[in-house]
């Protein structure tokens, strides 16, 4: 079997990946698929002509990235709060940058969260420099190396689509991965101006329990051109493939289904029907002008060889002749698709890009939401506990404790805020003594309604009271002065 072999299942997920693949990417990515996206309204006319009319067709046609807007106001909610980060020492610089090209850690989790919503599926490595004696033989990192940056774990996140193969293994009651292989590019040539770049395939498995890294440059995988075998800081080396997959249900191997195929798709028929309906404005939308009852005569003699039309002009018709506008009918089945793939959309969760109009009860709008919340919730969940396992396998690399190591995603939403039903009975609970103010306050500031902590929200409350009641007394000290001046016999009449 070859190396560059991709397993069943991925192979009947690829056309889903490329779908969701061009829609994230954006209007330029779609129109430059042309007709896989935008079928030719008469293709069996092979003509010039037609092919130009087509490319007009192409440029009328409006792309509205919902599902690109979607993924990033979803991918918003889960960072609105940092990640909690817990790092032993010799890990902390992966913090700013924990790829070894600048990226950082919250930023390669941005990315995993965009792909695991968008394709149901991410991979995870860490990569390990190979570290040698003089004579040639595997050994592990010192102290002094990693605190010098010399020498680094690297992580990397690996598209759905490059992961093409893996295996799994028993060993007592855990399952573990014994082979992974993943495609990457690599620069081929470069002459100082112009990089060109190959493909390789990285192959991660484990021999015995022993693991081992090999990487390959022709499809075949006839023989590899580098293999090496990692060490950890003792100088032993890894039982595990330091791997991990990251799903929309699970981080098991298997592939999960991505949430947002099902968006991606209707977002491309809404394309479609754009098409229909900007060529059908441009065809007819300008109003046409007609006359009947006209002879050449008329129009030389009469009209002066034209007819001039506005204020400034009139048009002097003769006995029987007509003048008119003719104003075709809106396209109103190309809209009225678009409209209802838009309600679609909003259906499948692109609530943040259209807001409803329609006032719901609480119990509509929990219920109207909880699909929405309880993926992203779970994609959140997933993706802060492969990058934790993750950083574990780096964490033995450098010789440092894995237990010290935390890393999760915020999973506290401001998607949907309180409804003005809820609000009364929040209000209503704390004032019949069923909630605290602690817990009023919490479930306001979940809600993205108050932002202040508890004390800072007492302070100002009991400021805003005390300036209120030396307000009133005063007014009220003003008004009794008043009155008794009033009441004064020995003031002068009229006083």
């Amino acid at each position: 079997m070859p190396v560059s072999s991709v397993r069943k299942e991925l192979r009947e997920k690829l056309k889903q990946y490329e779908l969701i693949d061009d829609c994230l990417a954006g209007e330029q990515q779609v129109k430059y698929r042309q007709t896989k996206y935008l079928p030719m309204p008469n293709p069996d006319d092979t003509s010039p002509e037609n092919a130009a009319r087509y490319q007009s067709y192409l440029t009328r046609a409006v792309f509205f990235n919902v599902a690109q807007r979607t993924q990033f106001g979803l991918r918003g909610q889960v960072f609105l709060r940092d990640p909690l980060v817990e790092l032993p020492s010799l890990l902390q610089p992966m913090i700013e940058d924990a790829t070894g090209s600048g990226v950082t850690l919250q930023q390669l989790a941005q990315e995993g969260v965009d792909k695991v919503l968008g394709f149901g599926r991410a991979g995870l490595y860490v990569d390990y420099p190979n570290m040698t004696t003089p004579d040639g033989q595997p050994r592990g990192v010192s102290r002094a190396e990693v605190e010098s940056g010399e020498v680094k774990p690297m992580l990397k996140l690996i598209h759905p689509k490059d992961g093409i193969n893996w295996r799994t293994i028993k060993r007592g009651a855990k399952t573990l991965l014994s082979l992974v292989v993943f495609k990457e590019s690599y620069d081929e040539q470069d002459d100082g101006f112009e990089t060109k770049t190959g493909e390789q395939w990285r192959v991660l498995r484990l021999v015995g329990n022993e693991y081992v890294i090999e990487i390959y440059r022709d499809k075949m995988g006839q023989a590899p051109v580098e293999r090496y075998i990692p060490k950890d800081a003792s100088g032993a080396s890894f039982d595990e493939i330091p791997f991990v997959f990251i799903g929309s249900i699970n981080n098991d191997p298997t592939i999960d289904p991505p949430p947002m195929y099902d968006l991606c798709a209707i977002n491309m028929a809404h394309y479609r029907n754009s098409a229909d309906y900007e060529d059908s404005v441009y065809q007819v939308g300008q109003p046409t002008f007609w006359f009947s009852g006209l002879t050449q005569k008329w129009i030389d003699d009469t009209m002066g060889g034209q007819i001039r039309l506005g204020a400034a002009g009139g048009i002097p018709l003769p006995v029987d002749g007509n003048a008119g506008i003719l104003q075709a009918e809106p396209n109103t089945l190309a809209k009225e698709a678009m409209d209802q793939k838009e309600a679609q959309m909003l259906a499948l969760g692109a609530k943040l890009v259209e807001a409803s109009q329609v006032q719901r009860t609480a119990t509509e709008a929990d219920i109207d939401n909880v699909s929405e919340t309880s993926v992203l919730s779970t994609v959140a969940k997933n993706v802060g506990a492969a990058f934790q396992h993750i950083l574990g396998f780096a964490a033995r690399f450098v010789g440092q404790d894995a237990s010290a190591i935390a890393y999760e995603l915020n999973t506290e939403f401001d998607l949907v805020n309180l409804s003005p039903e809820e609000r009364k009975a929040l209000i209503a609970e704390y004032q019949s003594g069923v909630l605290t103010w602690t817990e009023v306050r919490d479930s306001l500031r979940r809600a993205g309604i108050a932002s202040l902590t508890d004390e800072e929200a007492k302070a100002e409350t009991d400021k805003e009271e005390a300036d209120r009641m030396a307000k009133a007394v005063a007014e009220a000290a003003a008004m009794a002065d008043a009155t008794g001046a009033n009441n004064d016999p020995n003031a002068p009449p009229g006083a």
